[in-house]
C-alpha cells in the first residue's frame, strides 16, 4: 500500500529538507544519499521546521501534487500562518488517507522533541512512498526563503533546561580507528561503536558523550596509571592464540562491522571475546560426548576477492534447554574445479580441532555451497550412518521447479507476459499491483525459475482469482499493442485457465510444507516435529496422485525411480488427479474438452518430475522420518513401539549391536511408563505448558551420560531447523556466552570511582530513548494498552482482588492466602526474579506511575518475564484494568504518597480510575489487616471510609503494613503464580461441577450410560461424553463441558476455503465428515457422531445419499440420541449471548419518553463506513439534529456526502477526537460503532489481537464511550452500540466484554437478508435480545435481489467481505447467479440490495466494482440494524408522516 492508512513510527532519521533561511547549514555525511541524515544548527533547523512549510514541502517531493505549493507560506510570521500550512499538510495526509495525527500545538511550539520525532515518521514515509528522488526545493517553491519560528531568546540556562526536559537528542562520539593512533591502549570494543575496549585496563569504557576526551579523562585516572606502570617496558599484553584461521578472524569482524572496508584491522581481543574464552575447548569437550551437526555456508564475501566457507556446529544444549550453534573456522572456498580439495579442508577441520566423527550425526550446507558430493562422501566415509541435509530445507523450490518445466509454455508465458506489461507500463491497476506486490525480481524471464515455490503458488492463486478482472483490465488497454493482445488471447484460452487451476491444486502440499520452512527468529526445535511429518508424507501424497496403490507403496519403500517411469503401474486418465472434477467440468463447459487429454498426458509429466525430485532430495525414507516425528513428540510416545524405535537407531548409527538395540528398547520402555505415571499422578488440565525441548531436558537430565536412549534423542534433535538465513546463523553462532560474557561483563560494570558520570555505561537518558524499551513513555496506547500474556477468567462487577483458587481431593474450592506459595512445588513453573538494581520498588509493591495523558494512577510491581530486568526498569501491572507497562523507577513514587498522588478530578470522572482506587486500597487493607465491617457489602460506603483511612495514613499500621509479606521467597518460589496472569477480580465457579473428577472420558462409553436406567442424554455431553456438563447443547438435545463449550465457542462459525464448517456441528471436532448438500447450507456432520448417536453404519449410509440433507435442514430424520431441538434457533442465541463466563449487572433501564416530549436524536458515529446508521435513521423515521461521523476511508466518505446531501458531518481519525470535542458537539444520545476487525478475526492467520494493530482501536471507542456516559443522576436516555466480527479468539472478546460490562448477542443477517453474516453486538438498546423478524420489504432470497433476467443458484450465499473472491460459494466453488446460460458474479446493484441497500447507493465517486464491494464489505447489514434501532422510536422524535 503507498499511502492509505499508512502510520509508520519509524525509527529513522529525518528527511534532509535543503531550508530557504539563510542562516542554516546543512552537511551531508560521506555514504549518505539524498535522503540520508542531515545536520543543521539545532536550534534555528527547530524554528524553521515550527512553521510547517517544511512539511509541506516534503510531501510535495514524497506523493507529487497532493497539496498546492503555491498556497504554502513560506515566509510565515504569525501563528494564524503557521496553522494555515499544517492544515495544507493535513489535507494533503487526508487526500491520501493517511492516518499520522499531526501534533500542531507542539510542533508550532518549536518543540525539538515533536519535530523531532515527526521528521523521523517523514523519513520512513519517504523510504516507502517516494515516486522521484530527483527533487529540486529551491525551485518548488520559486526561490522564497523559509522564516524562522519567531520566538523570543532564551537564557542559556533556560534553554538547557528545555533540553533536559524533552530527552534531546545529544551529539554523539563513535569509536574511530584514529583513536587508537593517539592512545594505542584503545581498541574497538565488542559493545558497539558507542564504546572503546582498554586493553590495559580491559575495561569498557562508554566514549559516545565526549569522544576521544573520555579517552583523555580515563587516562589521568589513578587506576589506568597503575596499570599501566606494571605493564611497562614489558609492552601490551600479547592475545593468546586463536585455534581459528585469520580468514575466520576478519569473517568475524567483517560479520560485526558490515561497512568496514578493511578486515584485518580487528584485534584478536575482539574475536576472543566473540568466540569465549573457552573457545575451541568448549566445542570440543561437548562434541565428545553430545551428537552434532555440522553447518557449512559457502560463498560468504569479505571483500572484492576472498570468497569463504564459514564452518559451524549445532547440537542440543540440555542445560539451555535449546538448540546452540557454535562458530568453528572459516574455509578459503576453492575454485569450481577444486571440489575435492574443499572438501578434505572440511575434514582437516573436524580434525584440527578434535571433533570426534562418532558423533557427527549430520551435515548441513545451503545452496552456495559448491562440492556437496564431494563432502558428504568425504565426512561418510569418516561416519557411514552420516545424514546429508540442505536438500530437506529446499525441496518445495527444486520440486516446483522441476515439476512445471514439464507443463507446456503457456501458464509461464502469460505470467511473464502480465509481469512485463507491468514493468513496463505505467498503469495503476489495483489487481496487477496486488498481484505483483510478492517482491518478484524485475528481471525474472521466465519468472518461475527466479520465484521461490511459495511466491509462485501465491502467484497462481492471485491469477486465478482476478482471471475476470484481469481480462476486462486487458481487453480495455490499447488494441495496437502486440503484447496486450497476446495477453487476452491468452486469458480467453479456457486451456490456459485450466492448467492454473490444475498448478493452483497440484501444488498445495508442496505449498504447505514450505510453509513451515518459512519461519520466523522465535522458530523452536518443536518446529522440527512439522518439518519431519511434513517431508515423511510428501511422497506418500504425489505417489496417490498418479500411481496404483501397491506401486506406491512399493516406491516409498524402494524410491527405484524406474517405478515412475513405468506406464504399467500409471492410474488411468479419468484416476488421474488433475485437481478434482473442477478442471475437467470447466474444459466441458468452455467446449474444449479435447484439451484434457494433453492436460492429463502433461499432468502425468509433472507428478513424475515432482516426486523423482523429492525422492532424490529427501536424505531418508518416510517411514524413518515419521518415526522420528512420533519419538520427540511426547504425547505420541505410547505409540511408538519398541522395535520402531530399535530400527531408527540403528539407521541412524546410534546402536552397532543387537546388544545395544536390548538396550535402547529397555531404556525407552522405562521412558515409557514413567511419562505415564507421571500422567496419572498430575492434574494434566492444571499442568502448565512446556516446550519440546523444555520437555526433553528435563528427561536428559535424569539420564546416564552413556545411555542409548539419551544418544538417540540427541541425535534427532541435534538437526537444523529453520529458520536457517545465513545472517541470522552467524549472529546466533557468533552471540558470546558461557565463562567469557560473565568475566567481561563483570570488567565492563566495574564502576571507576575517579571519572564523572557521563562515562558510566548505564545512562538513562540513553535508556529512555532507545526504542522499544519503554512502555508509557510518548505514547498513550503503547504504554496502558498492552495485552497480558495470559489471562485468568474473572467476572466483572464489584471487583475485588481475590486469592488463587483450588479444588481439595474431596471437591470443596478452598481459597489460598494471596502470598502463600503451593505446598507442592511443580519442577516445571518458571521462576521468578527479584529486581536486584538497588533503585527499590521490589515484586509485590503497591505504587503509583506516572503515564502520559494520565493523573498518577495505582499499580503493583510484578515480577520481570526474564532473568534479569534492564537497569532501573520496572514491571507494573494497573488496578482498574489490569494491563502491564514497563516504566522507570523515575516515574514511580511509593503507595504511601496516597495525598500526593490522588486526583480527584479522576475519581469523579474516570470509571475505571475509581474501580482502580476501589481495588488497591481493599489489597492494602487485606495486607494491614483492616477491614470495614460495617459497610455491610455496600461498596460506595466501604470505598468513602477506605478513602479516609487512606488520607489519615493507614493507621493503625501505617505504610509498612501494605509491604507485600515474604516477597521474597514468593519471588524465588517456583510454585507463584505466572507473572504474566493478572490476579482474578471474582473466581469464575463451574456450574454443576461441585464433585470434579480428574480422568479422561470415553465417548464411546456414552451409548452404555444411556442404557442405565434413568439415564436422559442431557445429563452428558455430546462432545467428549463426560457427565460434568456446564450447559445444554444449543442445537440438539444434550450438554457441553466446560471445555467443549469453549472449544464450540470458537468453532462453530468457522469455515474453510470451500465453504462448509471447519468441524462438526455436533462435536466441533471430527476428522471425517459429512456435508450437507443443500445449496444454502454450510454445516457438516462427522463420523463419528453419525455412529455413536444416530447409530452403526450411519455415516456409510448417508455418503451413498445424494444430495444428503443435514439434520438441521431436515429434522424429520434425526434418530436415536441425536434429536434437534425445536427452539435451536433461539437457543443458539441464548448460547452466543452468555458463553464470556461474566455476569454483569444490567444496563440502566430509561422510561419511554411521552410524545409530546421527546425531541430529534443527536448521534455520533465511530468507524461510521457508508453511514449505514443515518440511513436506517431516517428510513424510521427519526428526525436528526446532528450526526457527527469519524471515518478515514475516503470513498465512504464520499457515499455519505452525496446520498445524504451533506446532512453528516464528517471528522477524521477517531484518536483526534478529545473531550473538549465532545462538549461542542454534545450531549449525544446515541453513540453507535464497530472497529476494524482484520487484527481480530481468526481467519487472519496474522492477527495481532486486541492490544495491538488495529485492534486496539476498540479502545477508542471505549474511551468516548467513558466520556459519553451521563452521571447516575443525569435522567436523560443515552444509548449505544457496538459491533465486531464472532469468530474471534475468546480471550478477546472476553476483554471486550469486561470493558463494556456487558455480554454481546449474536445476530446473522442471513434471517433477514440473502447473505450469511454474523456479528456480535454489545449495547445498552432497549429490546436487543428479541428475536429478529423478517419484515414484509425485506429480501431474503437471493432472486429477490437479481435483476431481470439472471436466475440465482442458491437461496443464500457466504457472508460478503472487501475480496472479490467471496463471491465464490467456496474457494473454487460456483458463483451464485446464472445468466445466458453461464455462471456470473453478483452485480453491484445486486450486492447492494443484499445488504439492504438501495440500487446505486455506492455508485459514486466513478468507484469500480472492487471499490464497491470493499465499502459494502465492511458496512453493517441494513435490515439488521433496522431490527436494533427500531425501539428508540419511544425515545426520539420522528417525522410526522410516520
Amino acid at each position: 500500500m503507498r499511502h492509505g492508512h499508512w502510520e509508520a513510527e519509524s525509527c529513522g532519521s529525518g528527511p534532509g529538507v535543503a531550508t530557504g533561511h539563510r542562516d542554516s547549514t546543512a552537511k551531508r555525511q560521506p555514504g549518505d544519499d539524498r535522503m540520508g541524515t542531515v545536520t543543521m544548527e539545532t536550534q534555528t533547523a527547530q524554528q524553521i521546521m515550527a512553521t510547517g512549510a517544511c512539511y509541506c514541502q516534503l510531501m510535495d517531493w514524497i506523493v507529487p501534487g497532493s497539496l498546492d505549493i503555491t498556497k504554502v507560506k513560506f515566509d510565515a510570521r504569525a501563528e494564524d500562518d503557521y496553522k494555515h500550512n499544517f492544515s495544507l499538510l493535513q489535507e494533503a495526509f487526508n487526500k491520501n488517507q493517511i492516518t499520522k495525527i499531526i501534533p500542531v500545538g507542539d510542533l508550532m511550539k518549536g518543540s525539538f522533541k515533536w519535530n523531532f520525532e515527526f521528521l523521523k515518521w517523514f523519513k520512513a514515509f519517504y523510504t516507502e512512498n517516494v515516486i522521484s528522488k530527483e527533487y529540486d526545493p529551491v525551485k518548488a517553491r520559486d526561490s522564497h526563503d523559509i522564516n524562522p519560528l519567531l520566538v523570543s531568546p532564551k537564557p542559556q540556562k533556560e534553554r538547557s533546561k528545555d533540553f533536559d526536559t524533552e530527552d534531546t537528542v545529544t551529539n554523539k562520539y563513535f569509536y574511530t580507528e584514529t583513536w587508537k593512533e593517539a592512545y594505542d591502549w584503545a581498541e574497538r570494543s565488542s559493545h558497539g561503536k558507542n564504546y572503546t575496549y582498554c586493553r590495559i585496563c580491559r575495561r569498557t569504557l562508554a566514549t559516545s558523550h565526549k569522544g576521544i576526551h573520555d579517552l583523555k579523562r580515563h587516562m589521568e585516572t589513578s587506576s589506568h596509571i597503575n596499570k599501566a606502570k606494571t605493564s611497562k617496558g614489558v609492552g601490551p599484553p600479547s592475545p593468546e592464540p586463536l585455534s581459528c584461521s585469520n580468514l575466520a578472524i576478519r569473517f568475524i569482524h567483517k560479520h560485526c562491522y558490515p561497512d568496514s572496508s578493511d578486515g584485518q584491522q580487528v584485534s584478536r581481543h575482539f574475536a576472543r571475546w566473540k568466540l569465549g574464552s573457552q573457545y575451541p575447548e568448549s566445542i570440543t569437550s561437548v562434541c565428545q560426548h553430545t551428537p552434532y551437526c555440522v553447518y557449512i555456508y559457502g560463498g560468504v564475501s569479505l571483500g572484492e576477492d576472498d570468497i569463504v566457507s564459514v564452518v559451524l556446529v549445532g547440537f542440543f544444549d540440555v542445560e539451555a534447554s535449546g538448540h546452540c550453534i557454535r562458530f568453528l573456522d572459516a574455509l578459503q572456498s576453492p575454485a569450481d574445479d577444486e571440489g575435492e580439495k574443499s572438501a578434505a579442508a572440511v575434514v582437516e577441520t573436524l580434525e584440527k580441532f578434535g571433533l570426534p566423527t562418532r558423533n557427527l550425526a549430520a551435515v548441513y550446507y545451503d545452496s552456495k555451497v559448491a562440492p556437496v558430493e564431494q563432502i558428504s562422501s568425504q565426512l561418510r566415509e569418516l561416519n557411514s550412518n552420516l545424514i546429508a541435509l540442505g536438500g530437506l530445507y529446499t525441496i518445495a523450490d527444486a520440486a516446483c521447479h522441476a515439476a512445471v518445466k514439464k507443463l507446456s509454455n503457456c501458464a509461464q508465458e502469460l505470467m511473464v507476459d502480465i509481469h512485463s506489461h507491468y514493468i513496463s507500463s505505467s498503469s495503476n491497476n489495483d489487481n496487477l499491483k496486488a498481484l505483483f506486490d510478492l517482491k518478484i525480481p524485475e528481471d525474472s524471464s521466465p519468472i518461475h525459475l527466479n520465484t521461490s515455490c511459495l511466491t509462485y503458488c501465491e502467484l497462481v492463486t492471485k491469477i486465478l482469482e482476478m482471471w475476470s478482472d484481469l481480462t476486462l483490465y486487458f481487453s480495455s488497454c490499447d488494441k495496437e499493442d502486440d503484447k496486450v493482445k497476446l495477453i487476452c488471447s491468452e486469458l480467453q484460452d479456457p486451456k490456459v485457465r485450466a492448467t492454473f487451476m490444475f498448478l493452483e491444486q497440484a501444488l498445495k502440499p508442496l505449498y504447505k510444507f514450505q510453509k513451515h520452512m518459512q519461519m520466523n527468529e522465535e522458530a523452536a526445535q518443536s518446529d522440527l516435529l512439522l518439518i519431519l511429518e511434513g517431508a515423511s508424507s510428501l511422497l506418500s501424497t504425489y505417489t496417490s496422485y498418479f500411481l496404483h496403490p501397491q506401486a506406491a507403496a512399493r516406491f516409498l519403500k524402494e524410491r527405484d525411480a524406474q517405478i515412475l517411469q513405468n506406464k504399467n503401474f500409471h492410474l488411468s486418465s479419468p484416476e488421474l488427479s488433475l485437481g478434482g472434477k473442477a478442471v475437467e467440468d470447466f474444459l466441458n463447459k468452455s467446449n474444449t474438452a479435447e484439451a484434457l487429454p494433453q492436460l492429463q498426458e502433461e499432468g502425468l509429466s509433472f507428478y513424475i518430475a515432482l516426486t523423482g525430485s523429492i525422492a532424490e532430495a529427501l536424505p531418508l525414507s518416510d517411514t524413518v522420518l515419521r518415526s522420528m516425528a512420533h519419538l520427540l513428540e511426547p504425547q505420541n510416545r505410547l505409540k511408538v513401539a519398541g522395535k520402531t524405535v530399535g530400527e531408527l537407531a540403528t539407521k541412524l548409527g546410534v546402536c552397532s549391536s543387537p546388544e545395544e538395540v536390548k538396550e535402547l528398547i529397555s531404556e525407552f520402555v522405562e521412558y515409557q511408563l514413567a511419562e505415564e505415571r507421571d500422567g496419572e499422578e498430575g492434574e494434566k488440565d492444571t499442568a502448565p505448558m512446556v516446550s519440546l525441548e523444555q520437555h526433553w531436558s528435563c528427561i536428559l537430565k535424569e539420564t546416564k551420560p552413556t545411555s542409548m536412549f539419551r544418544k538417540l534423542v540427541l541425535t534427532v534433535l541435534c538437526l537444523p531447523c529453520p529458520p536457517l538465513d545465513a545472517q541470522m546463523v552467524f549472529t546466533q553462532a557468533l552471540d558470546n556466552g558461557g565463562d567469557a560474557l560473565y568475566s567481561e561483563s563483570k570488567d565492563f560494570m566495574e564502576s571507576e570511582c575517579d571519572v564523572t558520570s557521563d562515562s558510566t555505561f548505564f545512562d538513562s537518558t540513553s535508556n529512555k530513548d532507545s526504542p522499544g524499551t519503554i512502555r508509557g513513555g510518548f505514547d498513550w496506547e503503547s504504554s496502558l494498552r498492552q495485552k497480558p500474556q495470559a489471562r485468568t477468567v474473572f467476572q466483572a462487577g464489584v471487583n475485588t482482588w481475590s486469592s488463587p483458587v483450588c479444588v481439595d481431593k474431596d471437591g470443596e474450592v478452598v481459597e489460598e492466602e494471596e502470598t502463600s506459595p503451593s505446598s507442592k512445588p511443580s519442577t516445571r513453573g518458571r521462576r521468578k526474579h527479584a529486581y536486584q538494581d538497588g533503585k527499590g520498588f521490589g515484586t509485590g509493591e503497591l505504587v503509583w506511575g506516572k503515564i502520559k495523558g494520565f493523573s498518577w494512577w495505582p499499580g503493583m510491581v510484578r515480577p520481570w518475564k526474564t532473568k534479569s530486568s534492564p537497569q532501573g526498569l520496572r514491571r507494573v501491572e494497573w488496578f482498574g484494568d489490569g494491563m502491564f507497562s514497563e516504566i522507570y523507577t523515575e516515574g514511580l513514587l511509593p503507595f504511601r504518597a496516597f495525598t500526593k498522588c490522588f486526583c480527584k478530578n479522576s475519581f469523579a470522572s474516570l470509571p475505571v480510575y475509581k474501580d482502580a482506587i476501589f481495588e488497591i486500597l481493599e489489597l492494602a487493607g487485606e495486607r494491614c489487616g483492616k477491614s470495614f465491617p460495617e459497610t455491610q457489602g455496600n461498596k460506595e460506603k466501604e470505598l468513602k471510609l477506605m478513602l479516609n483511612w487512606a488520607f489519615e495514613g493507614f493507621l493503625p499500621t501505617g505504610p509498612e503494613g501494605f509491604t507485600p509479606p515474604d516477597s521474597v521467597s514468593q519471588e524465588n518460589s517456583d510454585s507463584a503464580p505466572s507473572d504474566s496472569q493478572p490476579p482474578a477480580k471474582r473466581k469464575y465457579v463451574f456450574k454443576n461441577k461441585a464433585n470434579t473428577s480428574f480422568f479422561t472420558y470415553n465417548r464411546d462409553s456414552l451409548i452404555e450410560n444411556l442404557k442405565k436406567r434413568n439415564s436422559k442424554v442431557e445429563d452428558y455431553c455430546l462432545s467428549c461424553g463426560t457427565s460434568e456438563i456446564e450447559v445444554q447443547h444449543p442445537l440438539f438435545e444434550g450438554g457441553l463441558c466446560h471445555r467443549c463449550k469453549e472449544n464450540f465457542t470458537e468453532t462453530l462459525y468457522r469455515y474453510d476455503e470451500d465453504g462448509y464448517q471447519s468441524y462438526c456441528t455436533v462435536c466441533c471436532a471430527g476428522l471425517e465428515v459429512i456435508l450437507c448438500g443443500n445449496a444454502s447450507c454450510c454445516r457438516c456432520f462427522c463420523k463419528d457422531c453419525l455412529e455413536i448417536l444416530v447409530g452403526p453404519g450411519t455415516f456409510d449410509k448417508m455418503k451413498d445419499v445424494d444430495p444428503w440433507s443435514c439434520y438441521i435442514c431436515n429434522p424429520s430424520q434425526c434418530d436415536g440420541n441425536l434429536k434437534l431441538r425445536p427452539d435451536w434457533s433461539v437457543k443458539v442465541q441464548d448460547f452466543f449471548a452468555n458463553n464470556s463466563a461474566m455476569a454483569f449487572e444490567p444496563h440502566r433501564v430509561y422510561p419511554s419518553i411521552p410524545a409530546d416530549l421527546r425531541r430529534p436524536i443527536k448521534v455520533l458515529s465511530l468507524f461510521d463506513g457508508i453511514a449505514t446508521g443515518y440511513l436506517v435513521l431516517k428510513d424510521l423515521g427519526f428526525k436528526i439534529e446532528r450526526y457527527i461521523a469519524s471515518e478515514i476511508c475516503e470513498d465512504s466518505v464520499a457515499v455519505g456526502m452525496i446520498k445524504h446531501e451533506g446532512k453528516i458531518e464528517y471528522v477524521n481519525d477517531v484518536r483526534t477526537i478529545t473531550r473538549k470535542h465532545l462538549a461542542e458537539w454534545g450531549p449525544f444520545d446515541l453513540l453507535i460503532g464497530g472497529s476494524p476487525c482484520n487484527d481480530l478475526s481468526m481467519v487472519n492467520p496474522l492477527r495481532k489481537g486486541l492490544f495491538e494493530g488495529t485492534g486496539r482501536l476498540f479502545f477508542e471507542f471505549y474511551r468516548i464511550l467513558t466520556m459519553l456516559k451521563p452521571k447516575e443522576d443525569d435522567d436523560r436516555p443515552f444509548f449505544w452500540l457496538f459491533e465486531n466480527v464472532v469468530f474471534m479468539a475468546a480471550n478477546d472478546k472476553s476483554d471486550i466484554c469486561r470493558f463494556l460490562e456487558c455480554n454481546p448477542i449474536l445476530i446473522d443477517a442471513v434471517k433477514v437478508s440473502p447473505a450469511h453474516r454474523a456479528r456480535y453486538f454489545w449495547g445498552n438498546l432497549p429490546g436487543m435480545n428479541r428475536p429478529l423478524a423478517t419484515a414484509l420489504d425485506d429480501k431474503v432470497a437471493l432472486q429477490d435481489c437479481l435483476e431481470v433476467g439472471r436466475t440465482a443458484k442458491f437461496d443464500k450465499v457466504r457472508t460478503i467481505t472487501t475480496k472479490s473472491n467471496s463471491i465464490r460459494q467456496g474457494k473454487m466453488g460456483p458463483l451464485p447467479v446464472s445468466m445466458n446460460g453461464k455462471e456470473d458474479y453478483l452485480w453491484c446493484t445486486e450486492m447492494e440490495q443484499i445488504f439492504g441497500f438501495p440500487k446505486h447507493y455506492t455508485d459514486v465517486n466513478n468507484m469500480g466494482r472492487m471499490q464497491r464491494q470493499k465499502v459494502l464489505g465492511r458496512s453493517w447489514s441494513v435490515p439488521v440494524i433496522r431490527h436494533l434501532f427500531a425501539p428508540l422510536k419511544d425515545y426520539f422524535e420522528c417525522e410526522s408522516q410516520q
